[in-house]
Order: structure tokens, then C-alpha cells, then sequence
């Protein structure tokens, strides 16, 4: 009879033998750039009916967005494992053959992280001669706080922006890189609970929407902090506007 001490092992060791089986017959991170691709165009969407709902709050839109792009990234993840399930259900035991530690040879990496690709945005940060004249001689002290005080204005917008894109872009980059990882822990709680506790006698499993939740929900929450409050941020700097291309004319006109 196993020992308590070796489960956690045995466990270690079907996730990396079904890791390797993934990065060897299939595309796990290409899989995952598809569900994350999914999960944005779904937040967009669901940001864009809410708008029209009535919620224009851009903070709280946000928020419920990206709460919705999560429960179908969740449900994404089941249809994917539902889909691969016929793969690996009746996969031969390998646990006590020579070969059966090529794939646990990976080391199995994880971080902190969370979601969704984007573009850029620009600014100009030329203060004009007739600009500083309205405020007074530019080669006063007062000339040059008003002025550093405008271009800062002019800078803000372009760094929110900035912010949001560079948050969704490396949230999205650490689920495409930990795909191999997260999808092998899915299949061996979500498909191969019942044969490895046959195989090995305690083998401790989790129900898969456990280990999602554990792998997932806090890169997912992050992202949703920083997105929401850059949606605060931009309501604070111009009020009465619904989305970014309210506060980018509304910055316009103040200029």
C-alpha cells in the first residue's frame, strides 16, 4: 500500500507524463492562444452590450465584462477537455515502464499572470508657442509649471491606454506559455481521476473546475483590477464619458 508522502509524487508524475504527451502529439499553446483570442472577443462584446444596456460606468462595465470573458474562458475549457477526453481516457499505463519518465524529465513552470491581446495609441506632447502664451511668459516659473502641467494631461491618456493594453497583453502571454501545464493537470482531474485511482490506489485528484479556478482565477482577477481601475482613472479625468473614445475626445477638446 502507498504511503501518504508518495501521492503527491505519483501525482507530479501523471501531470508531467501527460504533459509531455501533450507538447508531443498536439499544439497545446496554439490551442490556448485560440481560447484566449475567444475569451477577448467575448469581453469586447460583452463591454460593447453593456454599454447599450445602460451601464456606462467604464469602470463597471469593465469589471462585468471581464467577468463574463471568464465564465466562457471556464466553459471553453470544459468543451476543450470534453473534446480531448476520448485521447487520453484509454491511454496504456506507463507508470512502471522504462519509459514512463520521459515526461517527467519537463520541469512544469507557473507564475503569476492574467488576459487578452490589443493595439497601441499615440500622443503629442508639443506645447506650442501660442499655447504658453495664453498662460503667461514661458520662461517664468509659473509659465513652466502650467506648462509641465499640460503635456503631464496630454501624457495621461496615452499611458492609460497604454497600461491596458500592456496588462491584457502579458495576462494573455503567461496563459499561452502555462498551457501545456494547465491543460495536463486538467485531464489528469478531469479525465483520468477514475483510472489512476484504480492504477494507483489514492492517486489524490480534484475536480478539473477546481484546478481551473486555482490555476486561472487570480491572473484573471488581476487583470480585472488593473482594466477597472484605468476605467476609474479615465471617468475621473473626463466625467460623463462611456469609453475610450469619449475620454480621447474629450481630451481633444481640451487642448
Amino acid at each position: 500500500m502507498r504511503s501518504r508522502d508518495e501521492i503527491p509524487s505519483h501525482r507530479h508524475h501523471e501531470i508531467q507524463r501527460v504533459r509531455g504527451e501533450l507538447e508531443r502529439d498536439g499544439f497545446p499553446r496554439l490551442q490556448m492562444l485560440l481560447l484566449v483570442t475567444l475569451t477577448g472577443a467575448s469581453g469586447f462584446i460583452a463591454s460593447y452590450i453593456l454599454l447599450h444596456a445602460g451601464i456606462v460606468e467604464i469602470w463597471l462595465r469593465y469589471l462585468a465584462a471581464f467577468g463574463v470573458a471568464y465564465l466562457l474562458f471556464l466553459g471553453l475549457l470544459w468543451l476543450w477537455l470534453r473534446t480531448r477526453a476520448k485521447d487520453y481516457a484509454d491511454l496504456p499505463d506507463l507508470s512502471d515502464s522504462p519509459s514512463s519518465g520521459s515526461g517527467s524529465s519537463g520541469t512544469c513552470f507557473s507564475g503569476k499572470g492574467g488576459e487578452f491581446g490589443g493595439g497601441g495609441a499615440s500622443g503629442s506632447f508639443d506645447a506650442s508657442s501660442e499655447h504658453v502664451s495664453v498662460i503667461g511668459d514661458s520662461s517664468s516659473p509659473v509659465g513652466d509649471a502650467l506648462g509641465t502641467a499640460a503635456e503631464a494631461e496630454e501624457f495621461a491618456i496615452p499611458l492609460v491606454v497604454l497600461v491596458l493594453v500592456a496588462t491584457m497583453f502579458f495576462s494573455s502571454l503567461f496563459m499561452i506559455y502555462s498551457a501545456p501545464a494547465l491543460f495536463a493537470e486538467l485531464l489528469v482531474d478531469g479525465v483520468l481521476s477514475a483510472s489512476l485511482y484504480r492504477r494507483l490506489r489514492g492517486l489524490e485528484t480534484r475536480h478539473w473546475l477546481e484546478t481551473a479556478l486555482r490555476r486561472t482565477a487570480l491572473p484573471f482577477a488581476l487583470t480585472a483590477v488593473i482594466v477597472s481601475a484605468s476605467g476609474w482613472g479615465m471617468a475621473l479625468y473626463a466625467p460623463g464619458a462611456h469609453s475610450i473614445a469619449d475620454v480621447i475626445s474629450h481630451s481633444k477638446q481640451a487642448d
